[in-house]
């Protein structure tokens, strides 16, 4: 069988392919962790359309690859056999040898890691038709990264968020880097702020579809959907607890919003603060003890603390005009929410216990962050563009990108665990 023998070089040099440049950033505190990767990429049987799997399927796995924060790209010379004695010589640790052939209607990949004494670290064979190429290069970058350290990559993680692009604002959702763009609810109607259950397998939002705020649950799939009822007159901003079946939301009954909790069907409401002032925009700790919340009662929109149960408020922000949008890092060490500095709302983040932040400064106005399942992302929505899009940045705010271009887009809510 004849075969293409296509060399992965310092940018992605993939012959009759189109070119794909790769940028590889390592900073000072991955440098010690990082692995050198060489990648011959990869034989290709003859009569496949080159073009196609390198859009759908090449160009992906070298971008998880480049972004993991777990290895960086060895260039190799072209053309030349990847041997032990080669991968020494380039200083890489580890090649990765790939086969893509069709059967059928389907693709056959073929996925093998080896290290510089040719002990095997990870292979597997993945079978799928053209649509499941995108998803085979994550799974593959994503065991690439569990095979080094045991932990799972970021690469099978989702982006849930409202979007316009189709008339009326409705949920859609995204794989980490922007692919794979699909809405998922139909009301019809203003639908907003998504946020995804501890398992990934649920959704609970917040839609008008009935003229007034209610609150639904849905599948990641786009069916299973429920409406929460409350007996509120106001049901906003809800968010899964890690821990139970419990979901904090912003409720009212006289036009005055608070914290409440309510089981996942609508039984055992209960009311958490009693402010004259506004409470809005809940956040659960990784561990379920404790929900983050915004406050006025301070004079200013700033963020608070509390017990699972509503005792023992404390203030956490103290810097910024506003505050507001927090949320958890998965370590439960840190909380990232949009900050007011200088008339100009930033990304602001702050450790937990002492409050001490830092600014992650950029163009426009950049708000409503969420954190990857990993902690090493922050997602967030800004108008640099002009309209709203969501973006994705490094927490240290490096390795900027955006993920939406088709109409406005905002409320990004990432997925909560680690596939």
């Amino acid at each position: 069988m004849k075969v293409i023998r296509i060399v992965l070089i310092a940018s992605l040099s993939l012959g009759a392919f189109a070119q794909t440049e790769i940028t590889t950033t390592i900073g000072a505190n991955q440098a010690a962790s990082v692995t050198r990767i060489a990648i011959p990429f990869p034989d290709l049987a003859a009569g496949l359309d080159s073009a196609q799997i390198n859009s759908a399927f090449f160009a992906p796995l070298t971008r998880d690859v480049a972004a993991s924060g777990v290895f960086a790209i060895a260039p190799l010379p072209p053309l030349v056999p990847v041997t032990s004695d080669l991968l020494k010589r380039i200083n890489a640790t580890v090649a990765l040898h790939l086969t893509v052939r069709k059967e059928g209607n389907d693709y056959v990949v073929g996925a093998r890691m080896v290290d510089t004494t040719g002990t095997e670290l990870y292979a597997r064979q993945y079978r799928g038709p053209e649509i499941a190429l995108t998803k085979t290069a994550h799974m593959i970058a994503d065991a690439m990264v569990r095979a080094i350290n045991g932990k799972p990559g970021v690469f099978l993680s989702q982006i849930a968020f409202a979007s316009d692009r189709e008339g009326s604002w409705e949920i859609f959702l995204m794989d980490w880097d922007g692919g794979n763009q699909r809405r998922i609810t139909y009301h019809n109607a203003l639908t907003i702020l998504p946020s995804w259950s501890p398992d990934n397998d649920r959704m609970v939002y917040t839609s008008f579809a009935r003229g007034t705020s209610d609150m639904y649950i849905i599948n990641r799939r786009g069916g299973g959907r429920i409406r929460i009822h409350t007996g509120l007159a106001l049901n906003t901003s809800a968010t899964f607890s890690p821990v139970s079946n419990d979901i904090a939301f912003v409720g009212s009954v006289n036009g005055n919003p608070d914290i409440y909790v309510i089981k996942d069907d609508g039984s055992n409401l209960r009311r958490l603060t009693t402010s004259p002032t506004i409470e809005s925009t809940p956040d659960w700790s990784p561990n379920g003890r404790q929900i983050s919340f915004t406050s006025g009662r301070s004079g200013s929109p700033q963020i608070y603390i509390m017990d699972a149960e509503g005792t023992n408020v404390r203030r956490l922000s103290f810097e910024g005009e506003w505050n507001d949008d927090a949320t958890w890092s998965p370590t439960g060490e840190e909380i990232a929410y949009t900050s007011r500095v200088s008339g100009r709302f930033q990304i602001r983040v702050a450790n937990a216990v002492t409050g001490e932040s830092r600014i992650l400064a950029g163009e426009g106005s950049n708000e409503q962050p969420t954190w990857s399942p990993d902690g090493h992302w922050i997602a967030f929505q800004s108008n640099r563009s002009g309209r709203w899009e969501i973006y994705r940045m490094r927490a240290d705010g490096t390795d900027l990108q955006q993920l939406t271009f088709n109409g406005e887009n905002k409320e990004p809510d990432w997925s909560k665990k680690l596939e």
